[in-house]
């Protein structure tokens, strides 16, 4: 008996899996930028009026007087050190006010002042520099730079800051040079390695008094209005605080903006 052929049943070709979509390419999220331009507060107004950038060094030891410090008029930039107690939250409850941070690394200085624990010295090791410099980097977060405490020193040993300089360029960091001596080569040696730099212009409070510290915050003022912009140190002293919390108020109606430490850099640098 024959089998009748049966009819033979379509195949159907399956269709093989699309490869999965590549994901597309989007802006550089912020994660990406470098720390000093991810950690800035955002700041437009370069061009329109000088610019006036306040830094208190010191900032964290004296908690008082630090905590007055983050209460001035904002925009301030605070540069905390590292071996303060509390840092993470003093640096928290500075930001949280509308302030910028800055990093104040300690370096050798001349003659016999203690630049505090974990300095870096002339003397160290280049091994040593690294361990000492990436300590104090990591003692805090959310900060746009660094700038020496003391280290008249060190900040004239030319091997040593470049040392320290890349280890800034490598985590994307700016370097503010508070120019403690003259023989710095920290400026001229961050440009040339590619570190967003700028110099102090005005120190506020060599002399402590009231009536010296004004004659400075008018000092910034003819800076700022010279070059365009001006950076200014000062410490948590007394005469400090209440000579800025009388002066900061009326910037604007001077004709002056008041600004944070990277907005003077980018205005200097020429960077939008």
């Amino acid at each position: 008996m024959r089998r009748r052929n049966r009819p033979q049943r379509s195949r159907r070709t399956r269709k093989k899996p699309k490869p999965p979509a590549k994901p597309t390419q989007v802006a550089a999220a912020s994660s990406e930028l470098p720390a000093w331009r991810r950690n800035a507060l955002p700041f437009r107004d370069l061009n329109s009026r000088p610019l006036i950038a306040i830094v208190i060094d010191d900032v964290g030891l004296d908690r008082p007087r630090s905590k007055r410090a983050w209460e001035l008029p904002a925009p301030v930039t605070l540069s905390f050190l590292p071996y303060a107690k509390d840092l993470r939250e003093q640096a928290k409850a500075a930001r949280a006010r509308g302030n910028e941070l800055m990093l104040h690394m300690p370096m050798e200085p001349t003659g016999r002042a203690d630049p505090g624990p974990n300095a870096i010295l002339v003397s160290l090791s280049d091994n040593e520099i690294r361990q000492r410099v990436a300590a104090d980097l990591d003692s805090f977060e959310g900060y746009v730079g660094v700038n020496n405490h003391m280290g008249s020193r060190f900040t004239a040993f030319k091997p040593g800051m470049e040392t320290v300089l890349r280890i800034f360029k490598a985590r994307g960091l700016l370097f503010l040079d508070s120019r403690t001596t003259n023989q710095t080569v920290g400026d001229q040696l961050a440009q040339e390695l590619g570190v967003p730099s700028v110099n102090r212009n005005v120190f506020l409070d060599d002399d402590e008094s009231l009536a010296a510290v004004k004659k400075k915050l008018a000092e910034t003022e003819e800076v700022a209005r010279r070059q365009g912009f001006a950076v200014a140190i000062g410490h948590p002293h007394e005469a400090t605080l209440q000579a800025l919390t009388e002066w900061l108020p009326g910037l604007a109606g001077k004709g002056f903006a008041q600004a944070p430490l990277s907005a003077a850099l980018r205005k200097r640098n020429g960077l939008d």
